[in-house]
């Protein structure tokens, strides 16, 4: 944005420290340059937080619970994980753990608002293992909890990436607009339905118009690892293997199957 860059900003300070003290019939009267003042302060502070937002995408901070009878006094730690999607960042993810165990500074999972297609559960039993066996307190039980944010961010964010994916192919092949109020000659439609097989969104469902139906793996990285694609006379291989070449990425999928026969 123009009013955010360095020219600008030499260029309005000049016009702030320049600007005389107003005088009593004029006091009230707004010059030329204050509305560029007021934009300029706000995009910089809106250019700031997106900058401090990408680059620490995990921050920390305490919380005091309320709750008298909270454990280890009400002490909280708070874990904020921001996430970037479309070109935006979405509403950030909150991660609460307490100290509950009496003698140790292990941490466990208090509350949270990640969707329940993170597995949070698991990633906490690996990364932050509960130090009780037998309801007795061992000692010497390590956590990793920089790995185990570190983790939680990968998998909302590779979430987000697969889900936005899906989005963008049901865009290319139009499949969320009404064929009816299409203008011009268009090509007919082969494909009538892509969109998710299961909550982390790791499967994606392909239907075309003769009946073909098709499940595609997709992994952690956006490549496709697997793909079935069956239709009456049994499995496609010709389009299993055009799907998959290319090194395989779930985004070039349109792409990939306008080169064939679909």
């Amino acid at each position: 944005m123009i009013l955010s860059s360095h020219t600008s900003k030499s260029i309005l300070s000049r016009l702030r420290a320049s600007k005389a003290p107003p005088s009593k019939s004029t006091q009230t009267l707004p010059s030329d340059n204050d509305p560029l003042l007021s934009s300029h302060a706000a995009q910089q502070s809106y250019s700031r937080e997106n900058l401090y937002r990408a680059c620490a995408s995990i921050t920390t901070f305490r919380i005091q619970d309320p709750d008298p009878n909270a454990v280890d006094g009400g002490r909280v730690l708070g874990v904020r994980i921001d996430v970037c999607s479309l070109g935006r960042f979405i509403r950030p993810y909150y991660v609460m753990l307490n100290k509950p165990y009496s003698g140790s500074n292990l941490l466990r999972v208090h509350r949270h608002t990640l969707p329940p297609c993170i597995p949070l559960s698991s990633l906490a039993a690996r990364y932050l293992p509960s130090p009780k066996i037998d309801g007795e307190l061992v000692k010497g039980k390590k956590q990793d909890f920089g790995r185990f944010v570190r983790e939680l961010r990968k998998e909302a964010v590779g979430y987000h990436n697969r889900t936005t994916v899906i989005k963008s192919l049901r865009k290319e092949f139009k499949l969320d607009e009404d064929p009816k109020k299409g203008k011009g000659k268009e090509r007919e439609r082969v494909i009538v339905d892509i969109s998710a097989a299961d909550a982390e969104a790791k499967q994606v469902r392909l239907e075309w118009v003769d009946g073909r139906i098709g499940r595609c793996v997709v992994g952690d990285g956006g490549d496709v690892k697997k793909c079935v694609v069956i239709g009456e006379d049994g499995r496609d291989r010709e389009v299993e293997r055009r799907i998959l070449e290319k090194n395989g990425r779930v985004e070039l999928i349109g792409e990939r199957l306008r080169e064939g026969i679909y």
